[in-house]
């Protein structure tokens, strides 16, 4: 089936590096990414090559290079603009000399990862899972012959499967998606503080902003004879508008919950306005809505809703607090924040947001996925 996704919030998935002051340079409200290693080739002149070396170690300030790729190429004789081989609209102050997250990328095309968006409904079933068998997730989160940090790979073992080649998720194929129509941008995020109400770390990412992609996912019958073994149901989809209701409705209960547990929390007006539209779409049941990308680890973003919503009375918080709590080590900072916490509301303590113009606009990684019929 073909499934087209649309972003609601900016997305953000990384690949682990970063533009550095060396890799680009920001004029007129664009981002304009150097070749510096081709200009370095270019130069023939070992001196030169010296000179650059030795530039740039004279200007590093506490780990911080006051230099652009503009400024270094230009101390030497070269025109910046000959080295430019792409150029990206940029929501980050030209004064700002600062690292910057960079989107997944294939020979400088961006992509989306069918693996991201498979792990989201991975999890999205996870959650499903452990929603009908509550007793099973708070005996693993108790077992003390399980370790801390295997936890959260046990829960999935036993939702799934122990055995790693009857993981019936091999039965869900997802395409990577090279086909993004849309807006990248480098953009502004903060970590709102939820205690104190207001901003604390600054994060810079190269992000899509607006726009759709498709991809093509292939469902075997026996994905949905395991969804109905684990889950007590009785799944028979003849056609790709059934399968895709089956995921509709395994991902909208996850989403549903996320968002109803964000809007409990003490977020930014835009923020808060951008999760009220959020649940009212989730809630017309027309689409599947995900959340991709950036931030939380599988207890943070599973098991911690999750318990939040079965646990009205709080008979089950001090269980998971004194998990986090063993869990932090030494992050004094986490530690602390965890001991702290008289509620779920009171963990996480902060969220990274969008930012522009010093305003937090909208949470990240939030898409709309609906069926090309």
């Amino acid at each position: 089936m073909e499934v087209k996704c649309e972003l609601i919030t900016p997305i953000f998935i990384g690949c682990g590096e970063e533009y550095s002051q060396l890799d680009y340079f920001i004029e007129d409200g664009l981002a304009h990414i150097i070749d510096l290693e081709k200009a370095v080739s270019d130069l023939d002149d070992l001196e030169k090559v010296d000179y650059i070396s030795g530039l740039i170690v004279s200007n590093i300030d506490n780990n911080r290079l006051n230099l652009t790729a503009k400024d270094i190429l230009e101390s030497v004789g070269l025109n910046p603009y000959d080295y430019v081989i792409r150029k990206i609209e940029s929501e980050i102050f030209s004064n700002k000399k600062t690292r910057v997250k960079k989107f997944i990328n294939q020979n400088n095309t961006y992509y989306i990862p069918g693996s991201s968006i498979k792990g989201a409904i991975r999890t999205a079933y996870i959650f499903n899972y452990y929603d009908k068998n509550l007793p099973e997730l708070l005996k693993i989160l108790d077992d003390r012959n399980i370790k801390l940090h295997d936890k959260g790979k046990e829960l999935e073992k036993n939702a799934i499967s122990k055995d790693i080649p009857k993981d019936f998720f091999k039965y869900l194929k997802i395409s990577d998606s090279l086909n993004l129509e849309g807006e990248f941008k480098f953009i502004h995020t903060k970590r709102w503080n939820y205690r104190k109400k207001k901003f604390d770390v600054p994060i810079n990412m190269e992000g899509m902003t607006k726009g759709t992609f498709s991809i093509n996912i292939k469902i075997e019958d026996e994905f949905f004879k395991n969804i109905n073994k684990r889950l007590k149901t009785n799944y028979n989809p003849k056609d790709d508008e059934k399968k895709f209701d089956i995921l509709k409705n395994l991902c909208n209960n996850f989403s549903k919950t996320v968002v109803e547990f964000e809007l409990k929390k003490n977020n930014p007006v835009y923020v808060e306005k951008s999760y009220e539209k959020l649940l009212a779409d989730i809630n017309k049941d027309d689409a599947i809505y995900l959340n991709l990308g950036f931030g939380g680890g599988f207890l943070n973003k599973t098991v911690y809703p999750l318990l939040w919503k079965n646990d009205e009375n709080h008979l089950y918080f001090r269980k998971i607090k004194s998990l986090f709590i063993a869990l932090s080590g030494g992050n004094k900072n986490l530690k602390n924040a965890w001991l702290k916490a008289n509620s779920y509301l009171d963990f996480p303590t902060t969220k990274t947001v969008y930012v522009k113009n010093n305003s937090a606009i909208a949470p990240l990684g939030w898409i709309k996925m609906t069926l090309v019929e």
